[in-house]
């Protein structure tokens, strides 16, 4: 299979792409709505997507990318729908590898496995373009009919990344603001001053339930715990060869799929 599905509730379901690293894996969110259902973030792009949600789902479908990075892009071109920050609306337009930070060391390193996807090239993989349909900033709000998110800018990784926050249910998705996980805040359009605010934002929303783009769902201690070991210094992605190695000896199988159940971390 492409992919697999967890269903955490009855209105969203994390999908994982398979064959891609579970260090570097994508959460992919489908947010069921009663007029249309949202797909948070798209993967890598090894397999059509859109297909998979729609063995789940009828609703027309609002595709959004909450930044511009490869790992999160790769399906946005299968979309009707395509939405983000307009501060990256050219990279979504021509995502060369530089532009998406497939670049540097990331194409060295093994994200994809040559047993599940034999297909695939690192030296030539690229993003299909995906010219952005309309823009979210800062105070839009995306309506599903029978709930509703408020769209925050929070820059620091990329200078467009958003996260989506329902007040309501008291639950964000961040997208890579913030993941339980090492935070990486040196790509060429990061800023790590502007990074620590976003943080400080984030924490100090009434939220309950944080879904990041990467790894499991977190509570608001585990949200402040995060935060605080980043301002000191640590929870931070340093060099990328070398953070690579430590991390492959903690996790052997990095193709497993990781059933994180329906419990966020605390």
């Amino acid at each position: 299979m492409p992919f697999t599905t967890l269903r955490l509730s009855d209105r969203v379901s994390l999908i994982q792409e398979t064959g891609v690293a579970n260090f570097l894996r994508c959460n992919i969110w489908h947010v069921r709505g009663r007029d249309c259902d949202l797909v948070i973030d798209t993967g890598m792009g090894l397999s059509p997507l859109k297909d998979w949600v729609r063995r789940e789902s009828d609703r027309p479908l609002k595709a959004i990318c909450t930044h511009c990075h490869f790992d999160h892009m790769g399906s946005l071109h299968e979309f009707d729908c395509r939405l983000a920050h307009p501060a990256e609306a050219h990279i979504f337009a021509q995502p060369d590898p530089a532009a998406v930070v497939y670049s540097g060391d990331w194409p060295r390193i093994e994200v994809v496995s040559p047993d599940q996807h034999p297909e695939f090239k690192p030296e030539s993989y690229r993003i299909t373009p995906a010219p952005l349909t309309g823009y979210l900033d800062e105070g839009d709000v995306v309506d599903l009919g029978d709930c509703a998110f408020q769209v925050l800018h929070v820059p620091g990784h990329s200078p467009g990344s958003i996260a989506l926050w329902d007040q309501k249910a008291r639950m964000v998705f961040t997208g890579d603001a913030v993941y339980d996980g090492d935070l990486l805040d040196s790509l060429y359009h990061s800023e790590p001053e502007t990074y620590r605010l976003t943080l400080e934002r984030l924490r100090a929303l009434d939220a309950d339930m944080f879904h990041g783009g990467h790894e499991p769902s977190f509570g608001k201690a585990r949200l402040s715990r995060i935060v605080d070991q980043y301002l000191a210094g640590g929870q931070v992605m340093g060099n990328v060869m070398d953070w690579y190695r430590d991390l492959r000896q903690t996790r052997p199988d990095i193709y497993a799929p990781q059933d994180w159940g329906r419990v966020p971390r605390g």
